[in-house]
């Protein structure tokens, strides 16, 4: 089972891939072309040696909110506790997750060590969803399989990446579940932590 420090470090690469995004040409494109499209250049916008931290955390929050639907990820990761979550709570929770993101991974970007991203089919996934089946070529050892589940018609955004088999949206609704179970089941819990791990009052 892929421990999960290198589970972490590969989603940062799978994400790093597909960032690029928000600044590809607006016209339609399919699913796997809106994956392929990018993979090469995505890693240049987020990974050079001269762009400061702070500019690369700007840019990697301009980029996240366009590719990624953040607040359909925020909902799934919290899970079964979105329901009793007061408006207010729900709110802060959708800011403080994207802030949360952004925070742990831009600056992964900074020490990236290069490899290569291969799109292959594409597969319906019930009435709404498209998963694009990826691997990812890397320096030294065997590829790791990546996959997209995207949502939308003819303009895509991502809700999910798996990596080898493993929903990172799946991880992480397990993770702050288990903050929220430890804080007596209240959401308040979850977002005192998330306060704490990204600097806000």
């Amino acid at each position: 089972m892929m421990s999960r420090r290198r589970f972490a470090v590969t989603g940062i690469f799978a994400i790093a891939v597909v960032l690029t995004l928000g600044s590809a040409p607006a016209r339609a494109v399919g699913p796997a072309e809106f994956i392929r499209n990018m993979g090469q250049e995505a890693i240049d916008s987020l990974t050079g040696r001269d762009v400061s931290q702070a500019e690369r955390e700007k840019r990697f929050r301009r980029i996240l909110k366009r590719a990624f639907d953040m607040r359909a990820i925020a909902r799934f990761t919290l899970g079964q506790y979105w329901r009793i979550a007061s408006k207010k709570e729900r709110q802060e929770y959708v800011e403080l997750f994207e802030d949360f993101v952004v925070q742990s991974f831009a600056i992964r970007f900074k020490n990236y060590d290069g490899g290569s991203f291969q799109v292959g089919e594409v597969h319906d996934v019930g009435r709404k969803d498209k998963l694009v089946v990826s691997r990812i070529v890397r320096p030294k050892g065997p590829p790791i399989r990546v996959n997209w589940r995207l949502r939308g018609s003819t303009r895509y955004r991502i809700v999910d990446v798996v990596v080898e088999g493993i929903s990172m949206g799946i991880t992480q609704r397990d993770e702050f579940a288990s903050v929220i179970r430890n804080n007596g089941g209240k959401v308040e819990g979850l977002l005192a932590a998330l306060r704490k791990k990204t600097g806000k009052k």
